[in-house]
């Protein structure tokens, strides 16, 4: 007898806003100028969002780490790994708020990589917002010395045939501004609670800032294309 409960969830027709694609996460993580690099140029609201990230140890590698807070689920997933914690097939969706490092059982050892993917989907219709913060990093204190809160609510998706795409990930432009703000100076990064003056963010380990000046740059170089086109 079959005992099948019918579900009254029903998947959607693709509706044409997203062409299909497909992406090699190792493939797509040789060539990457950021970590939580999206790997499709769909961000619009409703749509999926996997990112990569590579993460390999190394004599004075430090990646640091800070708090970052989402009012999206994550859904992380590791693809393969070397010595880390976490073995390759590794799945979890951790809390809205949650710690972010390299997750290496040491930075310092080249042994120790992982390349995972942390995946979330846009919100349809509603706000998102996300916040980074930095702690003190005495571990007596930990008061926070450096938070970014931001609306990281996604643009209405565009049309497959838009060449533009949805835009840059909010997620990595406002990550970029918090630890250039952290790092703006010996003050900036000195604990108000304890007095321990903090070490700069890595921020160039991350890539979160090149990744910005490259978006910049092509939307202004596709800008320039239009342009050109427009006049002819």
């Amino acid at each position: 007898m079959d005992k099948t409960v019918p579900s009254n969830h029903r998947i959607a027709p693709p509706d044409g806003s997203r062409e299909p694609m497909r992406v090699n996460i190792f493939d797509a993580m040789i060539g990457a100028n950021s970590q939580l690099l999206p790997l499709f140029p769909y961000l619009g609201e409703g749509a999926m969002v996997p990112a990569g990230a590579l993460m390999r140890g190394g004599p004075g590698v430090s990646y640091g780490q800070f708090f970052h807070t989402n009012s999206v689920d994550e859904v992380a997933v590791v693809f393969g790994t070397g010595g880390a914690m976490n073995a390759a097939g590794f799945v979890a969706v951790g809390p809205n708020t949650h710690l972010v490092s390299s997750n290496l059982p040491s930075e310092e050892d080249p042994q120790y990589f992982a390349v995972v993917s942390i995946t979330q989907r846009q919100e349809i219709g509603k706000e998102q917002s996300e916040m980074v913060t930095i702690r003190c990093q005495n571990e007596k204190c930990k008061a926070i010395v450096t938070q970014v809160r931001f609306d990281a609510t996604p643009p209405r998706a565009k049309h497959y045939a838009d060449p533009a795409g949805d835009g840059l990930f909010l997620s990595l432009i406002y990550a970029a501004e918090a630890a250039e703000q952290h790092n703006a100076s010996e003050a900036a990064r000195t604990c108000k609670r304890c007095g321990t003056v903090n070490p700069p963010f890595p921020l160039d380990r991350w890539g979160w800032a090149e990744y910005a000046r490259r978006g910049r740059t092509v939307a202004e170089a596709r800008a320039a294309l239009e342009h050109v086109i427009a006049s002819k």
